[in-house]
């Protein structure tokens, strides 16, 4: 018999929640689900939680990739991606309770960058953050050829074990710490760029130096979606660069995280348009 109606547990900052709820919630009334979204805060232990939610009938989690990523130990098993980045975003349930965790952020990168920068060269691709959803991109640049990626980060140590897990998974052992310091040189021989930047946001330092360092042969891929971060994406576009927007990772992992959850296949188009429409100015609504 199929399942109808699903429970889904969200951790993430308050001012997130209500846009990936509602994104996976729009999707669900197109499939004729019931899909109800639940803000967990995440202040107990992850396998508190995760005893709590197998108790209550959760059919998963999303985890908010700017929240501190919960321990593989307290779930039953892995997916591939999981395993390969140590991160996990998204938990399903299955009906024997078993909490199977999987990486949704690596898998929706690797979809959102398919469809939106196709045939985009990767000899030498620059990504500054090493943490947050920065950790899932790098694992997936990788798994797509990048022959040359260089991480750069305000943190050297973070970027330089970021660079380091990337290449006990990678053939060719293709990822290096770069520095800030010499982010400039490191722009200039690269064929993409991917701004992967904290919850706290880059550095103006930074950002400036990205911004000057544009070129219009440049891809760019900038994973923050907030409209009051906009100014390299703007930028990017002004130049006409190849643009991948922090708002399509978005959608991508909800997404998956839907797909996880429910089984069906998600209308990945009709959600780039939900997600369009939740960040409109109010004045486009009245």
């Amino acid at each position: 018999m199929n399942q109808h109606a699903y429970l889904v547990g969200l951790i993430a900052p308050a001012a997130e929640y209500p846009l990936s709820s509602e994104l996976q919630r729009r999707e669900a009334e197109r499939h004729q689900l019931l899909y109800l979204c639940r803000h967990l805060r995440g202040e107990r232990g992850f396998g508190a939680l995760l005893d709590e939610c197998r108790a209550f009938g959760f059919s998963g989690l999303s985890v908010a990739t700017t929240v501190a990523r919960p321990p593989a130990d307290g779930l039953d098993g892995l997916s591939r991606s999981a395993a390969r980045t140590g991160t996990v975003t998204t938990v399903v349930f299955g009906t024997d309770g078993r909490a199977v965790g999987h990486d949704a952020a690596m898998e929706a990168f690797t979809s959102a960058f398919g469809r939106s920068l196709p045939g985009a060269r990767l000899s030498r691709v620059v990504q500054v953050g090493a943490t947050g959803a920065g950790v899932s991109v790098a694992h997936a640049l990788a798994e797509r050829g990048v022959e040359h990626l260089t991480l750069v980060d305000t943190d050297q140590a973070r970027a330089s074990a970021l660079a380091a897990a990337v290449n006990r998974h990678a053939e060719g052992r293709p990822a290096e710490a770069g520095t800030v310091d010499a982010l400039d040189h490191h722009l200039k021989q690269a064929d993409g760029l991917v701004n992967a930047p904290p919850s706290g946001g880059s550095s103006d330092r930074l950002t400036r130096t990205l911004v000057e360092s544009l070129r219009s042969d440049l891809w760019i891929s900038d994973l923050d979606h907030r409209p009051d971060a906009a100014s390299l994406a703007k930028a990017a576009r002004g130049l006409g660069c190849p643009t991948l927007q922090g708002g399509s990772l978005l959608v991508h992992a909800a997404a998956r995280t839907f797909q996880l959850v429910t089984g069906r296949g998600a209308h990945t188009a009709h959600m780039l348009g939900d997600f369009a429409d939740l960040m409109a100015e109010p004045a486009v609504h009245s």
